[in-house]
Order: C-alpha cells, then sequence, then structure tokens
C-alpha cells in the first residue's frame, strides 16, 4: 500500500468524489466528473488515486466505479465515517507501526522518531510529507492525536474529545 497516494488530499474531497460518482449512478468517467465539480484533470487526478487507495472507488480505462465500500460511506453519518477509516488506517503498516512505537513504550511518539522512522522505509526526501499525512489522517480517523507545541504523537480514544490547547 503507498501512503503516498493520500498526501495531498483530505477525506472531504474523497467522499465528495464518491458522491459525484454516485450521482452518475455510481460509475462514471473521470473526465465528466472532473467537469461536473469544475477540476481540471491533474487537480482531480490526485482525488481519484487516494479514492481508490482508501477502496472508495475501482479506477478501469478511465472509469471510476464505486465501490461498495465508497456507498456504505456516503450513507453513512460523519461519526460512522470516521470509524471506517479507523479501521482502515489501522491496517496500513505506517500505522500499525505508529501504534506499536506507543504502546511499547508506553508513551507518545516524537514526531522526530516518526520522521526519521519515515526516512528509513521511504526516504527522507518524502518522509515530511508522509509525515504531515500520518497526522491529517490519524486525525480524521481519531487514531492519532499530535500536540504541535509538544511534536507528539499520542493514540487518541474515539468519540472523546481532544482536551484544549493551552
Amino acid at each position: 500500500m503507498d501512503l503516498h497516494s493520500i498526501t495531498k488530499v483530505s477525506f472531504s474531497q474523497v467522499v465528495a468524489l464518491a458522491r459525484a460518482v454516485d450521482e452518475h449512478g455510481g460509475q462514471a468517467d473521470v473526465a465528466r466528473i472532473a467537469e461536473d465539480v469544475e477540476m481540471e484533470l491533474d487537480g482531480i487526478g490526485p482525488i481519484v488515486a487516494a479514492a481508490e487507495f482508501l477502496g472508495v472507488v475501482t479506477v478501469e480505462d478511465g472509469d471510476l466505479r464505486l465501490t461498495d465500500f465508497g456507498r456504505k460511506l456516503i450513507k453513512a453519518s460523519v461519526k460512522e465515517r470516521k470509524a471506517m477509516l479507523r479501521e482502515f488506517m489501522k491496517d496500513l503498516p505506517v500505522f500499525r507501526y505508529v501504534i506499536q512505537l506507543i504502546e511499547t513504550s508506553a508513551r507518545p511518539a516524537s514526531r522526530q522518531d516518526v520522521i526519521d522512522a519515515l526516512a528509513v522505509h521511504f526516504g527522507s526526501h518524502s518522509a515530511e510529507d508522509l509525515f504531515r499525512a500520518l497526522v491529517y489522517w490519524g486525525r480524521a480517523s481519531e487514531l492519532i492525536a499530535y500536540d504541535s507545541r509538544s511534536e507528539l504523537l499520542t493514540l487518541r480514544t474515539p468519540g472523546v474529545p481532544m482536551p484544549p490547547a493551552h
């Protein structure tokens, strides 16, 4: 699985793409969807890649097809979407690594520790982008929390509000 496909895309963009495909009966040409949402093909490409990576759509010969997971996602409440995303994210090696790092050390993971580990696996040139994606998607799924002041990642308990920032 390639985490790079979700580094520049938001979860709301993926959901919006799924809705656009659903409005066309669950299958549509990517160029048609780009036109509908008033985006260039270059702009919609990363969203399509992320949606495919997350299992929301399949792509074949320029056609997007909504998956069963994609259908469930667009019908779900915000809380249910976060839970669905969390289950997916927990299976990604990079999230498993961070979860294991925090659980085994019984302390939060530092930004630098995670970036160093990402650099080993993905190269130092990609580590910062991947870290930002890890934080964004970890927060979106309520899987991890990141405190930018202390630069520490912690595990999150879904549904429990984050403490206020100081």
